[in-house]
């Protein structure tokens, strides 16, 4: 008994692993042709405000603390940017590590910013912001569907967090683009680029049909999939 229990363990071990092989193989394959140009879920970060309740004050509340973040995270990436520029550089690379890393330094601050608008209308909810990964439900920007997956994701949650919450896409930097539109416009040009490196360029093409985006995700959520 105990040598029947064994092998069919044994068994099950290795058709596990034969599971597992045959997925990772797919996946390579499917992953073959021009892989440099393929988007995948690890390629943006979402910005998600999540108001403390649908109730009319919270909701407006919420959109004056993703205005006010926005400019600050706008203004920061900016100057973050411009230092990081060489005397001999004319354009400095606008990239997804180097936004996640601002952002992950300034939570704390970001909590602050809106703590201070809350103050200011009257309210003292808490506010946590955090940046991690989240699984996020298909979800439309302009004529572009984003289909369900886990996703890099800036969220600040209001109070209890239990209104519908707003949300954009930060990298590439979709939702900064035309905020200051009375500035010089080199941050514009700089959040352009981004977007219309080749990588990005299917987010810029005009359709008049709204499309989804066809994302490539883990082989680890393939297979919970």
């Amino acid at each position: 008994m105990k040598g029947e229990f064994s092998l069919k363990l044994r068994n099950k071990q290795i058709g596990l692993m034969f599971f597992i092989l045959s997925s990772l193989f797919v996946y390579s394959c499917f992953m073959s042709g021009d892989s440099a140009q393929v988007l995948s879920n690890e390629d943006f970060i979402r910005f998600h405000v999540v108001a403390n309740s649908n109730s009319p004050e919270d909701q407006e509340l919420k959109l004056l603390v993703r205005d006010e973040l926005l400019k600050c995270i706008n203004e920061g990436l900016a100057a973050e940017t411009m230092a990081i520029a060489g005397p001999k550089q004319s354009k400095v690379a606008l990239d997804i590590d180097r936004s996640k890393e601002f952002i992950e330094e300034n939570l704390t601050e970001l909590e602050k910013e809106a703590r201070v608008i809350l103050s200011r209308e009257g309210f003292n909810y808490p506010v946590k912001a955090n940046l991690d990964v989240a699984w996020i439900p298909q979800k439309t920007y302009g004529n572009l569907t984003f289909p369900a997956g886990n996703y890099n994701a800036l969220t600040v949650t209001i109070g209890e967090g239990q209104g519908e919450n707003w949300w954009c896409v930060l990298f590439p930097p979709l939702c900064l683009i035309g905020l200051d539109p009375e500035g010089d416009g080199e941050m514009e040009d700089l959040y352009r680029e981004a977007i219309l490196d080749d990588k990005y360029s299917v987010l810029l093409e005009e359709s008049e049909e709204p499309k989804t985006l066809k994302l490539e995700f883990k082989v680890l959520e393939l297979l919970k999939q």
